[in-house]
């Protein structure tokens, strides 16, 4: 319920299945005009049924939404957002091969005389640009876009609509720190504009930095509805568990071997402008962590190493030995292998199963005869299931209707029977919740207990220390320095990234 008494919208006795299976259970949720509410849970908690049935994405089983009072009944995305409730949803809606304008405009085009307005919707573009301090060309196709500036486009998109209610999924799971900012004074200025903001994400820090309040969810069913003042990240972490947290998450495990010769080399490594020359050397059995912002040059690092794009120059070599790496296909050879920043459009193919997903890097070898084996397949799947902990109820479901979480366990799967030196896991824990961070933080430290080499990526330097043996800080297109995560803190991190 709303903690404060100019009740905005109220969602009452909300019922949602699927099926025979309950997703919502008398779901009683309410937010005030001027609130910024943070909506929080594991994932399959329910908060995107919840925001989906919001959004007319899709339709309650029972119960009533009242906004300002008045019943509503979205049946669309169009009719909610005609009745002003604006979502920015964590999956990126965007259309790659369309500019940015055309996106940001797309479905409410200007014209004038039936003839398309492009200078009056340029100029209108350039004042969102300037009110939200963002700065996107218009003309440029959005697949030529990172996917912070992609997700930066949605905001935007959905901000200029002017709706009263705005729901934010994840918003800032892509944005660098200075984009994040100017979100976070953006939320600020909605918020004294009356508009009311319902806040989803994973990272308890920005609740406490942006939110007054936090209703969180598990299992369908809200458990707790509290002013942000009265809660720690502690107490948020075991309402959204269900439970209190183990032990497993204060341990961080070493497997290196540093008297052994180096896995994986790499010498005067560069791609003009995008990174400087990098050296290092990588062990087996070494978490190497990679901390830095977004554009720091870590993501196009990996993409390098893995053969998706070409070095100006420089040399990578595995075990000793000089590789030739000029495709995907000749670094997972080298026994390269890479979880990617993106699951859902580099990482899983979204409209086959799950058993389709798990099992694409092994096709060979599952087949007889030269026909593939579906006993053999499903066999896979089950045991990816078990190592990792993959929450599905059917191997041959589709891989779109798992959790983030288990959608990226999934991406993990594939690589598991591989034969492999090194494993880049890219931004992995971006869009999950604690417990299936936990779950991959476990599987790295399986891989480098098995040998396997492990690159560790992430915007997060809790996380970078979490698991991480060395760190390396990169820093506009830099390799500014490399630690030894040895009472090494937060505040060592961010100064070497921030300076």
């Amino acid at each position: 319920m709303s903690l404060i008494n100019n009740t905005a919208l109220s969602m009452t006795g909300i019922y949602k299945n699927f099926g025979p299976v309950q997703v919502l259970t008398d779901v009683n949720f309410s937010v005030g005009r001027g609130e910024v509410m943070a909506l929080l849970g594991a994932n399959g908690a329910g908060k995107s049924t919840l925001m989906k049935i919001l959004g007319g994405i899709v339709s309650r089983s029972a119960g009533n939404i009242t906004l300002f009072g008045r019943d509503v009944h979205a049946v669309s995305p169009k009719d909610a957002l005609e009745k002003g409730i604006g979502i920015i949803h964590q999956e990126l809606s965007v259309i790659p091969q369309l500019t940015v304008l055309d996106n940001f405009f797309l479905g409410r085009e200007r014209t004038r005389f039936g003839v398309l307005s492009r200078r009056e919707m340029i100029a209108y573009f350039e004042e969102i640009c300037r009110e939200m301090c963002f700065e996107i060309p218009h003309h440029v196709k959005v697949k030529d876009l990172g996917i912070a500036e992609r997700q930066m486009i949605e905001i935007m998109k959905t901000v200029s609509y002017k709706a009263n209610i705005i729901v934010m999924d994840e918003p800032t799971s892509s944005l660098g720190d200075k984009e994040k900012r100017n979100l976070f004074e953006i939320i600020k200025k909605l918020k004294s504009d009356g508009k009311t903001i319902i806040y989803i994400t994973h990272m308890l820090d920005e609740v406490f930095e942006v939110c007054d309040s936090a209703t969180v969810m598990l299992d369908g069913r809200i458990v707790n509805t509290s002013p942000v003042s009265a809660l720690t990240p502690h107490k948020i972490a075991e309402m959204m568990a269900g439970s209190a947290l183990s032990e497993k998450q204060a341990e961080r495990l070493s497997f290196a071997r540093y008297n052994e010769q180096p896995v994986l080399s790499v010498r005067d490594l560069r791609r003009e402008n995008h990174f400087s020359p990098v050296s290092f050397d990588l062990f087996a059995g070494e978490v190497f962590g990679i901390a830095g912002l977004v554009g720091s040059g870590r993501s196009e690092l990996v993409r390098v190493l893995f053969g998706a794009d070409k070095p100006s120059y420089g040399e990578i070599f595995i075990d000793g030995k000089a590789s030739d790496i000029r495709c995907p296909a000749d670094a997972v050879k080298c026994g390269i292998g890479l979880i990617p920043e993106d699951r859902k459009t580099q990482g899983l193919v979204l409209k086959h199963s799950i058993n389709n997903n798990a099992t694409l890097l092994s096709l060979d070898r599952l087949k007889r005869f030269g026909i593939l084996n579906g006993a053999k397949e499903k066999d896979y799947t089950l045991r990816a299931k078990e190592k990792l902990s993959i929450k599905l109820d059917s191997v041959f479901a589709q891989v779109k209707n798992l959790s983030g979480g288990n959608q990226q366990k999934v991406v993990v799967s594939k690589w598991l029977e591989k034969d492999l030196r090194v494993l880049i896991f890219d931004e992995p824990t971006k869009g999950i919740d604690i417990n299936a961070k936990e779950d991959i933080f476990s599987s790295i430290f399986s891989f480098a207990e098995q040998g396997v080499a492990v690159i560790f990526i992430s915007s997060d330097p809790d996380e970078v220390l979490r698991v991480s043996d060395r760190v390396a800080v990169m820093h506009a297109g830099k390799m500014k320095k490399i630690l030894r995560n040895e009472d090494l803190s937060v505040t060592d991190v961010m100064r070497e990234i921030l300076v």
